[in-house]
């Protein structure tokens, strides 16, 4: 690998002068990463961030191996990740590399942390003509992204534990007594759109598939996206997977289900409401009319170039684009707090809302199975506990 990456090869054989073991640091984590690109490529990246911020501050800072970095040492590592210098933050997403000439070189704009800055916050800041992009030295990491980077460096050292190059896992206790997780019940603000906004975004879909019928996708993509509680990845084309029409079938007694290909490598069948009979009948009839070679085997979001299922990106911007139109329309009818909190949403929100709106209807058993949710715990947690508004109207009514 490392031939194909001229500056890291030069960079870790310069190190290798004060550390001997930097290079088996790298091989190490290389191979770690390769076990986890098994799972799924969003696990990839996650846990190649956090091993990537490890390595380069181990060698950086104290100037050692992964290995050899005491319980204090691995202390000041998550204080260091709580609030990390400035000249480690980027205000924007860069690529690590950049190809020039033929070769793999570093990227001079690429950091190991990038300030986040919500959309709503971004555009209101623009339309009062202010900076959009926070002061780097504020960076600070939320106590999510904190978990995360415990999990991920905790399950590194178990496997260097494993593959014996580590003699012990420190985290674990370092976890246990760290200032910069907080447990307890915390209020949760579940994302997802009112019922208002819901109507608007799918009026607004419906309204310009009317118009132009090769907006039927979208108004397809948004329906099954709220109805079926789907993931964008689920319904988008990967290597090992392609939804296709046939992955809609019935049972013997006529129920309607759908195969997804989920998180965790898990296939599992979701029910089709009766509701959404009609928006799926309705695109695969815009499909047989503007595609001859359509059948039970074509891929069910066609590309809006070339062949075959679209990606999670092009999904994305399709949904995004009506959530834009849906903003100005609900502008225009006057509600403005409303167009003005859409300005946050994302396409994940639509999971979000059609199981929010669902979790008083149907068993927990039933929704977790829908869901793709291995344990009904997470479904409670997510869609009941987290449901902060109805909670609280029910809590108005108690009597003294």
């Amino acid at each position: 690998m490392l031939s194909d990456y001229p500056d890291s090869n030069l960079f870790i054989k310069n190190l290798s002068e004060q550390i001997p073991t930097v290079k088996d640091d790298f091989i190490q984590a290389q191979q770690f990463l390769k076990s986890y690109s098994r799972k799924n490529e969003s696990t990839f990246r996650v846990y190649r961030n956090e091993i990537e911020r490890l390595l380069l501050w181990s060698w950086s800072f104290p100037g050692k191996s992964v290995v050899t970095l005491t319980r204090s040492d691995l202390e000041s590592f998550f204080d260091f990740l709580n609030q990390p210098p400035p000249d480690w933050v980027a205000t924007a997403v860069h690529d690590r590399f950049q190809l020039v000439s033929g070769s793999k070189r570093q990227n001079p704009l690429w950091r190991p942390f990038v300030v986040k800055i919500s959309k709503q916050d971004r555009v209101t800041a623009i339309e009062s003509g202010l900076n959009p992009v926070p002061n780097k030295k504020a960076h600070k990491l939320s106590n999510q992204a904190m978990k995360i980077s415990f999990s991920a460096i905790a399950c590194f050292f178990d496997y260097l534990t494993v593959e014996n190059y580590a003699l012990s896992n420190y985290i674990p206790a370092i976890r246990k007594q760290s200032p910069y997780l907080v447990r307890g019940a915390t209020q949760k603000n579940i994302k997802r759109l009112s019922q208002a906004q819901w109507r608007c975004v799918l009026d607004t879909a419906s309204r310009t598939a009317d118009q132009d019928s090769r907006n039927e996708r979208t108004l397809f993509i948004i329906a099954m996206l709220k109805s079926l509680y789907l993931r964008v990845s689920e319904l988008s084309e990967r290597p090992n997977w392609m939804p296709i029409w046939n992955h809609f079938w019935s049972d013997h007694d006529g129920n309607n289900w759908f195969k997804v290909f989920g998180k965790g490598n898990k296939i599992r069948d979701v029910s089709v409401p009766n509701a959404l009979i009609p928006y799926i009948e309705r695109y695969k009839n815009y499909r047989q009319e503007n595609d001859h070679s359509f059948n039970a085997n074509s891929a069910l979001v066609t590309k809006i170039r070339g062949v075959g299922g679209m990606s999670s990106r092009q999904i994305r911007r399709i949904v995004q684009d009506n959530f834009n139109a849906a903003y100005v329309h609900m502008r225009t009818l006057g509600f403005r707090e409303d167009a003005e909190s859409l300005k946050s949403a994302s396409t994940h929100w639509l999971r979000h809302t059609g199981a929010s709106q669902d979790i008083s209807i149907r068993p927990l058993k039933h929704m977790a199975d829908d869901l793709g949710h291995a344990s009904m715990g997470t479904t409670d947690q997510v869609y009941i506990q987290s449901d902060m508004k109805e909670r609280a109207s029910s809590g108005k009514k108690r009597e003294v």
